[in-house]
């Protein structure tokens, strides 16, 4: 069992319809990916930062390695894509 360290990794959020939503969206966003954390993939701290009309999210993450890391955030991305999708975002995969 390796050594267990807070690793930080980023994610775009675009809108995905035409029109992307009026009112500030990063704490709608916060809260659904918290809703949808389990403990096991280690979010510690989550910041949901605009940048434009996209959203960069910064997961903080307690993790043994970069390939756990990224397994964990990935696994949690895709539980919450449906209901970001359904809020207008979509994960910028560039």
């Amino acid at each position: 069992m390796g050594l267990s360290a807070i690793r930080v990794v980023m994610a775009r959020l675009e809108p995905s319809h035409a029109n992307p939503p009026a009112e500030p969206a990063g704490p709608l966003v916060e809260d659904l990916i918290w809703a949808h954390a389990r403990p096991s993939e280690g979010l510690e701290h989550l910041t949901v930062m605009p940048a434009g009309q996209r959203l960069e999210l910064y997961f903080f993450v307690q993790a043994t390695s970069e390939a756990t890391m990224l397994a964990q955030v990935q696994a949690l991305i895709d539980r919450v894509s449906g209901p970001l999708s359904s809020h207008g975002f979509a994960l910028d995969r560039r």
